[in-house]
């Protein structure tokens, strides 16, 4: 609801315009409400509602009436009035959603958003007694290793957060009839690919908020903390270690005030749809209501990696794999087959444009990766990606498929020549999430370097850090005994606890 505003405005109505049925269901709606309206003043006009009755039994209805619907809307009379807590009535989420009327809805929807956005003075030591609980410690600072070759010779660190990278469509790819991954499939066959792994949240707003602000507040760079620079962000531990740190985004810099709290949190150059455009006229006409192509966000980061002669922290938001799901006219999509999306997603015609987006971010991913790997500057540059959350609206067999449901890939490129001076170790088993991405990439990249971590741990460590060996989700909570579920907290036993699209029973 406040995406309309804080979000770009025209895209969203337009985004409402393409997904539902505006018109129809207006049209609907008028006729629905002008039929009784007639009918009751057909009934005045005619006399046909002029009952003769007592004032005794007149006031009688009346008070009775009254009664009833007070006792109707408080719901109960020893305990409390109907709460938002009533309104869990199933274990299906989208029949709870039905529960509470519209004012009420929206009425819910403010005073959550008012405690999003007003903070309140927090106990230290409360906060230290809940990190002894969680985490056995009394600081969430941390070290990365001393490593002299690291210290030397620092490589460039590229993380693209790819727009709905979920592995709810990954595991429907199939190189003969179903390609989803284009020209990264030779990439995610050779480099390090974490498929047992989640998003935090399951919104870009959350997400982005999470990976590089540690924050749980969605609307931080909107709300009163908006001028107030943290004192950690991954932007700024790369910046202190010597790094100059770049944000780019195929849409635009004012969605969420990113323009203007992104340079208080440590970023040095900040480019969004405009620049690039600028810098790529080809990229004008690829333009959407969301934002350009993402190959053309790409295309900016590699010339960028090219032309520096300093080492650069590069974080890319990419925005093309959002509906309406549109590619580039120059794009087209091969062996793509909308049936395996049958009964799950949307008509025929949806499902292709859907899948053909899908492949498309994902091969304009790769033929970034080709190229930086193959340049002058390609034994140095280390490149990560995730999807900022799963592909929404897809229909999957709950609570068998809850963890796949939410998951997204984390694949990670290692220069060969870096390998060599790191001590490095691929488990494809390990679980993990969002939280552990930027440990991973610190342990990969930094020598001694402090940062904030919010229990994540190095995936590619040579010892795993049981500790941290979970993934969390705003909606489940997974480790080495199965997922539990985020609302209900019941836990569901792994059917195979190696799989590595696991299904959970």
């Amino acid at each position: 609801m406040f995406g309309l505003v804080e979000d770009d405005t025209k895209a969203v109505l337009k985004n409402i315009y393409d997904d539902y049925p505006v018109i129809s269901g207006s049209l609907a709606v008028l006729v629905l409400a002008a039929l009784p309206a007639y009918f009751m003043y057909y009934a005045l006009y005619q006399g046909l509602l002029n009952w003769d009755m007592h004032w005794s039994v007149a006031t009688l209805l009346f008070v009775g009436s009254f009664l009833a619907l007070a006792f109707f809307v408080r719901g109960t009379i020893r305990s409390k009035p109907l709460t938002k807590d009533h309104s869990q009535v199933s274990s299906l989420a989208v029949i709870n959603k039905l529960v509470p009327n519209g004012v009420i809805a929206v009425e819910w929807a403010f005073r959550d958003r008012k405690r999003n956005i007003l903070f309140e003075v927090v106990d230290l030591d409360e906060g230290k007694a809940l990190m002894q609980q969680v985490f056995g410690t009394d600081s969430l600072i941390e070290r990365t290793p001393v490593n002299p070759a690291l210290k030397e010779s620092k490589p460039h660190v590229v993380f693209a957060l790819m727009e709905s990278f979920g592995t709810n469509y990954l595991v429907l790819d199939n190189p003969e009839t179903n390609d989803l991954l284009g020209q990264l499939r030779p990439h995610f066959e050779q480099d390090f690919v974490f498929k047992r792994f989640t998003s935090d949240y399951n919104g870009t707003a959350p997400t982005l908020a999470s990976l590089l602000f540690y924050s749980p507040i969605q609307n931080i760079s909107q709300s009163a903390a908006q001028q107030i620079a943290l004192p950690y962000s991954p932007f700024k531990t790369y910046k202190q270690q010597g790094y100059r740190t770049v944000f780019i985004t195929s849409g635009g810099l004012m969605w969420r005030n990113l323009g203007n709290y992104l340079p208080l949190q440590g970023v040095d150059e900040c480019y969004d749809q405009n620049d690039i455009i600028e810098t790529f006229p080809d990229a004008k006409p690829t333009m959407s209501y969301w934002g350009i192509a993402d190959e053309y966000a790409f295309a900016l980061a590699e010339k960028l990696l090219k032309e520096s002669n300093e080492p650069l922290f590069i974080n890319i938001l990419s925005m093309t794999n959002h509906p309406p799901y549109e590619v580039p006219q120059h794009y087209k999509a091969e062996r793509i087959n909308p049936q395996v999306l049958e009964g799950k997603f949307g008509s025929e015609e949806e499902n292709r444009k859907s899948l053909s987006t899908y492949q498309y971010a994902n091969n304009a991913l790769g033929q970034f990766i080709t190229q930086v790997a193959q340049s002058a500057v390609g034994n140095r540059t280390i490149i990560a990606a995730t999807g900022d959350h799963h592909v929404r609206c897809v229909r999957f067999d709950a609570p068998k498929q809850n963890f796949m449901a939410m998951g997204v890939p984390f694949y990670v490129h290692v220069p060969t020549e870096l390998q060599s001076k790191l001590a490095l170790k691929f488990d494809p088993s390990r679980i993990g999430s969002h939280k552990d991405i930027m440990p991973t990439l610190y342990g990969l990249s930094l020598s001694d370097a402090e940062y904030w971590n919010l229990g994540g741990h190095n995936l590619l460590a040579e010892q795993d850090n049981e500790k941290y060996a979970f993934a969390y989700n705003e909606g489940l909570y997974a480790d080495s005994e199965g997922v539990s579920d985020g609302e209900h907290l019941t836990q569901y036993s792994w059917q195979n606890p190696t799989a590595l699209y696991p299904d959970n029973l």
